[in-house]
């Protein structure tokens, strides 16, 4: 039995890290299929950027919230902005990613460490958690997270961010069984290597040059993929598609670490967190 389309216009939407990359990207897409957006990231100047480039095309300004998501707390205040701000939420998008790049016998639970696991672990569960009461009483709405291929490549000195990104993943999947039943949708979003300022392959300390790998895709291709698995109601994307190879066969993910690994200096000066 096939599921009727869903339509975005109007839908009231939340979207964290929506100041650049992948995010911004969804912005601009999802405000031309006519959503209502709140905007969240930490750098106002780049959300009001944003909303001023939207509103230039016709689409309504989208709200700007501006938020840091590694402080604790934040999150849920957040989503109870955006309900009172949008006047309830249909979609909430948790985008906003954070890394670390080091060792972790080096950096063990630093408070840059911590806010790895804030950023993409605590936040996305605490502005879920905060929104889900009101769709519940709607007995609908759509919980966007959007993890990562790294969940299942676990490369070394990127311990913190495959590591979060992991725990993500599992709590998506057991989010959606705990909403099975009900009118709330649970939408994994599974990037490869994509075109942002968070790329893992920039952080890491190469012995000599990096290794060949493929092109990364455009933010805008992802936001497309994402666009088009709202749409037709789908539980998890992973695009581009070959991305889909480590996830499904676990072994070649730990065997694409282990062989990238040899050629890492993980003796490398440490980098600090970046989102």
């Amino acid at each position: 039995m096939r599921h009727r389309g869903f339509d975005l216009f109007g839908r009231k939407t939340i979207i964290t890290g929506a100041s650049s990359g992948i995010g911004r990207e969804l912005a601009l897409a999802l405000a031309a299929k006519g959503a209502t957006l709140a905007l969240a990231a930490r750098r106002r100047d780049l959300l009001d950027g944003l909303a001023d480039e939207i509103s230039r095309t016709g689409a309504p300004r989208p709200i700007v919230l501006p938020v840091d998501l590694a402080t604790p707390g934040a999150a849920t205040e957040l989503g109870h902005r955006a309900l009172e701000a949008l006047d309830g939420v249909d979609i909430a998008i948790n985008n906003a990613g954070a890394n670390l790049t080091g060792a972790q016998s080096l950096l063990a639970d630093s408070s840059a460490a911590r806010a790895v696991f804030e950023v993409n672990v605590w936040a996305p569960l605490a502005l879920t958690a905060a929104v889900l009461p009101a769709m519940r009483s709607a007995d609908s709405g759509v919980i966007v997270n959007v993890t990562s291929t790294v969940q299942a490549v676990p490369l070394p000195l990127l311990g913190y961010y495959s590591a979060s990104k992991a725990a993500l993943a599992q709590a998506t999947r057991s989010l959606r069984l705990e909403l099975a039943g009900t009118g709330i949708r649970v939408l994994e979003v599974v990037p490869g290597a994509t075109d942002t300022a968070l790329r893992d392959i920039d952080e890491l300390p190469w012995k000599s040059s990096p290794p060949k790998t493929v092109p990364p895709v455009a933010p805008a291709a992802v936001a497309a993929a994402m666009i088009r698995a709202l749409e037709h109601r789908a539980n998890r994307v992973v695009y581009p598609r070959y991305s889909l190879l480590p996830l499904e066969v676990p072994a070649l993910g730990r065997m694409v670490a282990t062989i990238g690994g040899r050629r890492v200096d993980t003796h490398g000066a440490l980098a600090g967190p970046r989102r």
